[in-house]
């Protein structure tokens, strides 16, 4: 059942310049279904600071993600900006994420590519997630909403890594692992991403946001086609998306398991927990 817990945060990780708000009705994309029984849950700038348990074989009002098969052999790629959306850290992240359609047609081969963390114990673990509207032209990375979400899971219960198909579609770190580390390189297939645009899963018209673990918004950038195997068409590189003002934003995550080492000894939040 819920309880409510206090549970210290760490201070490298303040929630600076961010509101917390009680979420206790259902809302699509994040709490689309209430657990019972059910007091509320902290979230920031909409989206729940702290992920409950996983749950082995959870899914959403939509169930399971689908496998996307004949993706058109397409190639999209997001170039992180020059500039943090948020600065606080004093460490610029740079880099990019390719996606291009497996060469079966069957899912995305994602080549990940970052660098310029700063201290993975101060702030990370790191996750990444592929949001559902792309970064506008003044680079407000909370602008891009939630997480690509078709199934509707919600963010509630941490994502199950040996049942992918469980996950939200867009929540990369949570299926493929977070960043700890100052660089940062991955590639990987995932099945329930896809290159046609007439899907629900595809990403090319979306963004990559870059979290903290305490859900700060550190970094954004949109995904543009660089090169389309079906007209022979190529664009080399995708520019970076557009230097971002200032700004404190936040909506990613810090899982029970990745919090409980760094918890330190100053101010205390109120969130859910799983008795």
């Amino acid at each position: 059942m819920y309880a409510s817990l206090l549970l210290p945060a760490l201070g490298g990780l303040a929630l600076v310049g961010a509101q917390t708000a009680l979420l206790t009705a259902t809302e699509s994309g994040v709490l689309p279904v209430l657990p019972t029984p059910f007091s509320g849950v902290e979230t920031i700038e909409g989206a729940i600071v702290y992920d409950g348990p996983a749950i082995d074989g959870f899914t959403g009002p939509g169930g399971n993600a689908s496998i996307q098969n004949n993706n058109p052999p397409a190639t999209y790629q997001a170039v992180l900006p020059s500039t943090n959306f948020d600065n606080a850290t004093g460490s610029l992240i740079t880099g990019s994420i390719t996606g291009a359609a497996n060469a079966n047609g069957t899912g995305v081969m994602f080549t990940v590519s970052f660098t310029g963390f700063p201290s993975e114990a101060a702030y990370g673990p790191f996750v990444y997630h592929i949001h559902t509207l792309p970064v506008p032209a003044n680079g407000n990375c909370t602008a891009t909403l939630g997480h690509l979400d078709p199934t509707d899971r919600g963010e509630l219960h941490a994502c199950e890594v040996a049942a992918p198909q469980t996950c939200q579609a867009g929540d990369l770190a949570g299926k493929h692992g977070n960043i700890t580390t100052t660089t940062f390189s991955a590639s990987y297939s995932d099945l329930y991403l896809s290159t046609n645009p007439s899907s629900p899963y595809f990403f090319g018209s979306k963004s990559i946001v870059i979290h903290s673990s305490n859900t700060t918004r550190l970094t954004c950038a949109n995904f543009v086609m660089v090169a389309n195997g079906t007209t022979g068409a190529s664009n080399s590189t995708a520019s970076a998306t557009s230097t971002p003002s200032a700004y404190t934003g936040a909506a990613g995550h810090m899982s029970w398991s990745g919090s409980a080492a760094a918890f330190g000894t100053i101010a205390a939040m109120l969130v859910p927990f799983f008795l």
